[in-house]
């Protein structure tokens, strides 16, 4: 999604909202996501001060990520609100640049999708078996801190 602030002040006039289809394919590397479908982009922009704008999105996604025990492939929706601010005088790190009169969302976009994925997937009904008891040697000068740890 690429806007010129220009044409986002004439848009505004007509009307305020956005709705967007984004494919972010290239971003999967195939180990840590397996697919993604297109990402669905819909909210409002608001012109501010003659300087910003902002985006007020609702973002849905569907990622498959593998499934930390079995590795089989789980699918996890993803779907959330944000509040983008985009300046022409970037004074902190809450909001992003217009440069060149140009606002790109894609890769901000992208970054709140990777936020609100959870870190590790478990497919439903998978059991993880410890094979073997983990031993601690009495010479080991962490021993003592580790068995604590254990038998919390």
């Amino acid at each position: 999604m690429k806007y010129n602030y220009y044409e986002l002040e004439r848009k505004i006039r007509i009307t305020d909202r956005l709705e967007e289809t984004i494919s972010f394919k290239d971003k999967i590397d195939g180990v840590e996501y397996l697919d993604i479908d297109d990402v669905k982009v819909t909210g409002r922009f608001q012109l501010i001060n003659r300087d910003s704008v902002n985006f007020s999105l609702h973002i849905t996604t569907t990622i498959t990520s593998p499934c930390v025990i079995t590795l089989d492939p789980v699918k996890v929706l993803v779907d959330f609100d944000t509040d983008l601010l985009y300046t022409f005088k970037v004074a902190d790190d809450d909001s992003f640049p217009i440069i060149d009169n140009m606002i790109e969302l894609d890769e901000v976009i992208w970054g709140e999708i990777i936020l609100h994925m959870p870190l590790r997937v478990i497919k439903e009904g998978a059991e993880y078996e410890m094979e073997e008891e983990i031993t601690i040697e009495k010479e080991n000068p962490f021993a003592k801190l580790l068995n604590e740890q254990m038998e919390e």
